[in-house]
């Protein structure tokens, strides 16, 4: 994650800040230029495994998630980098911050991390590994880093951290790394200050959102929308947040209608309104029928979407609503659009193999309900 858009991305991640693994926050602090972390993992998954960074070779620690767009648009690029230093750096994808339901361990997150990285094998040229049930490697170098967003990635060598920042970065600091004209010093000064700038940012809103947090966790929602509410009159940069907090709440937690009744006011207006109305509806078990169909009523561009994704979405919506003619013809695009996506590598990371037969299952079972 760009560290420019470190207060965008809080503003989009806030149900994420608000878990209490999301907002863990480590004792001790590490620095470029302080002895890398050990590594620990729940398994080694790919490449060849070991335990301890020897002071003779150079590290490139990158840390990712399935769900983690730009960390999946970054894993090609790595992988050539990978092949292109081969005989000098060693990179490994550390994986972390998996969604975990409540009351399981995070190696239980294995069987889909393995599913997603044999069927990426191609992007992801280089040695993987998960995380182990203490989250070691999210607590004691993320989060002790001061680096709150992934893909993060982190330069060891000596066993010292040297440099951390955006993978993207990498095509012109491995070089200087490698040639010795790397001002270690130099670049530690920088990301000091932007470290302290960010934790700033990061407990000024963990700060603004603690009363909401706080009246969500005690289903207070009528005070949970009154501070919403004033949220978004006081502090305008968080109103689409606030907007799409209080549509889900409303949804999951209230009354449908009401729900209804406040996006058709409110998150229209906003830009791509009717997609944030899908996303939020499709994943949602248990609505009545009509408020799968009114979600797909809301987008007026359906010869315009080529992203297959969103026809899934808008397909599944159909289903629940029980108009299977609907949605068979928008998951057969969805399909359709899916193979092109992994045929041209168009959404590599996103669409893999085993979603276009996921696509292609539901297909199969519209059509026996049909």
């Amino acid at each position: 994650m760009k560290t420019r858009n470190f207060l965008k991305y809080l503003m989009l991640s806030i149900v994420a800040l608000f878990s209490a693994t999301a907002m863990s926050q480590t004792t001790g602090g590490i620095s470029v230029g302080d002895p890398a972390p050990e590594i620990k993992y729940s398994k080694w998954i790919k490449g060849e495994s070991f335990d301890s960074f020897d002071p003779n070779k150079l590290y490139v620690m990158e840390f990712w998630a399935t769900w983690c767009g730009p960390c999946k648009m970054a894993m090609p690029h790595l992988t050539k980098l990978q092949q292109q230093y081969k005989e000098q750096v060693t990179f490994v994808g550390v994986n972390v911050w998996e969604k975990i339901p409540q009351g399981l361990s995070y190696d239980s997150s294995l069987p889909e991390v393995e599913k997603f990285v044999k069927s990426n094998d191609a992007n992801m040229g280089y040695s993987i590994i998960s995380d182990n049930n203490e989250q070691y490697m999210s607590n004691e170098w993320l989060r002790a880093a001061g680096q709150n967003g992934i893909p993060a990635t982190f330069i060891i060598k000596d066993s010292k951290i040297i440099w951390m920042g955006h993978p993207n970065s990498l095509d012109s600091i491995i070089p200087q790394v490698i040639d010795g004209s790397f001002d270690m010093q130099a670049f530690k000064e920088e990301s000091d200050k932007r470290t302290h700038k960010e934790r700033e940012q990061r407990e000024m809103i963990m700060t603004l959102f603690k009363p909401i947090e706080e009246a969500l966790s005690v289903k207070d929602y009528k005070r949970a929308f009154e501070l919403m509410d004033k949220m978004s009159q006081e502090r305008p940069e968080f109103k689409s947040t606030m907007s799409v907090m209080k549509f889900k709440t409303l949804l999951t937690k209230v009354d449908e209608l009401e729900a209804i009744r406040f996006a058709e006011e409110a998150l229209l207006n906003e830009r791509a309104g009717s997609y944030l109305i899908l996303e939020e509806v499709y994943k949602v078990e248990g609505l009545s029928p009509e408020t799968y169909l009114w979600a797909t009523e809301k987008i007026d561009n359906f010869n315009e979407i080529t992203n297959p994704v969103i026809i899934d979405a808008l397909a599944t919506c159909y289903a629940k609503g029980g108009d299977y003619a609907n949605a068979i013809r928008y998951q057969e695009q969805a399909v359709v659009l899916a193979e092109k996506a992994l045929r041209e590598e168009e959404m590599i990371g996103t669409i893999m193999d085993y979603t276009v037969e996921e696509y292609k299952n539901k297909l199969t079972e519209y059509k026996k309900v049909k």
